[in-house]
């Protein structure tokens, strides 16, 4: 199988998370079965994504660019190019651009997950978001 990182496959996700997520080998773009999935997620300076966890699944995140912080279980890290984090089941996990450029992470999925479950993820959150803090729109 062969998967290139395609810009017009981001996936918008809206404020307060303002990034973009891009399937790149997923359960819907493979041919084959897949074990694990990938995709690249881009913060804009001062996004974040929101603190959560993945019950069924591990997800390693890998910063290729930009500078940020990155949490699992509340402990911080500094999050910049070559480091990286892993989120096993269950484990609370959040990433922040506190950088002044775009924050590129590669994250891993195991097992694999789709495209529209990505998608999903990213509108529940921001709906979630939006209803623990009307005040803000």
């Amino acid at each position: 199988m062969f998967f290139k990182y395609d810009a017009k496959n981001g996936i918008k996700v809206p404020e307060p998370f303002n990034r973009v997520i891009t399937p790149i080998m997923t359960t819907d773009t493979a041919s084959d079965p897949i074990d694990f999935s990938i995709h690249m997620t881009e913060w804009a300076p001062g996004a974040k994504v929101d603190n959560h966890m993945n019950q069924d699944s591990t997800e390693a995140m890998f910063c290729l660019s930009g500078h940020g912080k990155a949490s699992v279980n509340d402990e911080v890290f500094d999050f910049e190019p070559m480091t990286m984090i892993c989120a096993l089941p269950g484990e609370m996990h959040q990433i922040i651009n506190t950088g002044d450029e775009l924050l590129k992470v590669l994250c891993i999925f195991s097992p694999a997950v789709s495209g529209e479950d990505l998608s999903n993820r990213a509108r529940n959150a921001v709906e979630a978001y939006k209803k623990e803090h009307p005040e803000e729109g």
